[in-house]
Formats: structure tokens, sequence, C-alpha cells
């Protein structure tokens, strides 16, 4: 009863400039506003750097500590930096001439693909509200004693926004919760200074950071070396990954989560065994290792002939199906 009465002695006392906040909105309005106040949104962004130090958890809780840079030069480049353990990865994207260049060094750790895949927005979640029908909307809640501007919650997923500047606040999907917090202004625009992603209460990433403008950057940060190539995404392993040809769906309970995998595949393109590298919950593991081994490859043909490979993967597990994960951008 004490919540209930608190939160309409609120809303009765709230000034008439709130009017607009307490409103309801279509989800699809918000999200699209949302992002489009995150920095790197517009090309009216400032110039700017945003630097993170990253702290990340495997599905054992070993740290792999590490940091993020981002610079970006509004309509004329972009670079991030992502070290995390033995892994260096650079991509330099000039908007002049649309050419990019990615390098690095190594396989990506699964905590910093979750990391590029949910920070900009929630994407699985985003996907699951929008095409939704009917559609969803916004409305001011309470959740623990806060204001926010949230949807309602539809199968364990919702997504809450901050009721005033409209930037994310948390998002959350089954046995994971999605952080932003700490907000920091660029311009027109910002950027968290806080993101984390727990599992089932468990932290497993967490980027704590700082942003600021920048007058004048560092000579030749945004310049491509000629002699090295464009490497391409590093989930697929710096190379075109063997096309999947087949595969058997496995059910799974509400979970979500990634798992990276290295699967070991015959010469008819079948796996043959399949590793378990990280997973975001271990009770995702063994179905996805069953999913792993019911992958059917495209045959790897070298000098002329069928030959055995190894390969890694990143699987997302959601709404009780597998399915090749994508990834988001820096």
């Amino acid at each position: 009863m004490r919540i209930a009465l608190s939160a309409l002695f609120l809303i009765l006392m709230l000034p008439a400039a709130w009017s607009q906040v307490i409103a309801t909105h279509p989800f699809d309005t918000e999200i699209s506003r949302a992002v489009g106040l995150e920095a790197g949104a517009t090309a009216t962004d400032v110039p700017h750097h945003v630097h993170y130090d990253l702290k990340l958890y495997n599905h054992k809780g070993k740290l792999t500590t590490g940091t993020w840079d981002i610079w970006r030069d509004p309509q004329h480049f972009i670079r991030a930096d992502i070290v995390a353990g033995d892994f260096h990865y650079t991509h330099i994207e000039d908007l002049i001439h649309k050419k990019q260049w990615r390098h690095f060094n190594t396989v990506m750790p699964l905590k910093v693909y979750d990391l590029r895949q949910a920070w900009r927005e929630p994407d699985f979640v985003v996907a699951q509200l929008s095409k939704a029908t009917p559609k969803h909307y916004v409305r001011f809640q309470q959740v623990d004693g806060s204001p926010f501007d949230c949807t309602n919650t539809v199968m364990q997923m919702r997504i809450c926004f901050d009721p005033l500047a409209h930037v994310l606040a948390f998002a959350q999907m089954y046995n994971q919760t999605v952080t932003w917090e700490d907000w920091q202004p660029l311009g027109a625009h910002s950027a968290p200074g806080r993101f984390r992603i727990y599992d089932a209460g468990r932290v497993m990433v967490e980027a704590a950071g700082t942003a600021e403008q920048v007058k004048t950057f560092p000579p030749g940060l945004f310049v491509i070396p000629a002699d090295q190539p464009d490497m391409g995404e590093p989930e697929d392993d710096g190379a075109t990954p063997q096309r999947v040809v087949g595969m058997k769906p496995v059910h799974l309970e509400l979970l979500y989560g990634n798992v990276l995998i290295q699967v070991h595949v015959d010469m008819d393109g079948k796996v043959k065994k399949a590793t378990l590298i990280d997973a975001d919950d271990d009770d995702i593991v063994s179905e996805a290792k069953q999913f792993a081994h019911h992958l059917i490859f495209e045959p790897q043909i070298k000098d002329g002939a069928a030959t055995p490979f190894d390969q890694y993967i990143y699987l997302r597990c959601a709404i009780g199906v597998q399915e090749k994960s994508p990834a988001g951008d820096q």
C-alpha cells in the first residue's frame, strides 16, 4: 500500500513540465530517440574520445581486464581499440572514402563479443518488442523506488529509459540484465560512463570510463596501414567462415546468452567434436554443444580435395533455439 500511495503522490505533485514525461509513447519511437541521443549516432557529434576500463568474467568466474577506446571525428573518421588479455583489436573507418580496416591477433573473447553486441542497444529485446503485434508502448513506472519509462514485462523481457534524459537505463532478457549508467554529455549527445551485463545477478561484463571532447587528435591516429589488409570481423576468425548448410534446432527453457565453441569438422562437413571455450550461462552449455554437434558445414576444399578444418563459432541461445549470432560494431 505504501508503494502505491507514494506513486500516486508523485504523479499528483509533479509540475506541468513532467506531463510529457509520464505520457505513453510507442516503443519504436522511444528506442529510436534513445539511440539517436548516443554519441556517434549522427554527423552532428562533436569530436570526442571515450575510454573504458574493462572487467570481463568467463563462465568460471576468471577475471580478464582490458581497455576500450573510441575516437570519433564526425563525418571523417572513427577508430576503436579493444585490449582484453592477449586479444588486441583495432577498427579504423574512413567515412569520407567509405573504407574500413580491422586488425586483430587472436580469437575474440566471448565477453568482448557480448560487449560489442549489446553496448549501443539490446538488439535481441529491441527486435522482439519491435515486431510484436499489437505494438508495445513505454509508460512511466517505478522500479525499486526509482522512476523509469518502461515497456511492460513480456516473457521476462523489458526495456526501461531515463524519463528525463530519454537515454537507455536497463534491459532485461530472461536471465540477463544490461545497464547503462552515469551518462556523460558530449555536445548534444552523450555516452554511458558505466555499462554492465549481468547473468542471474552475476556481473559478466563491466565497462567504466570517461568521455571528453577533443580539439586535436594525435597525428596518424586514423591512418590505415598501407601494407596490412583488412582482416574482416573477428567473430569470423579473420576469414570467410565455412557456410552452414544444415542444423537441428535445440529447445531450451527461457534462457538467454552467447556461447563460444570451437568445432572440429571432418572432410564431409560434419562436426566430429565441439569444444567449449566460454559461455554466458552454464545452463546453456549442454544444449549449445548439442546444437553445434548437429551443424553441417560446406566442405572445405584445398588443392582440389576436401579437408578437415577447425572453426570458432559464436552461438546465441534465446527463446529456446540456438542460432549463429550476429555481432554489433563499435
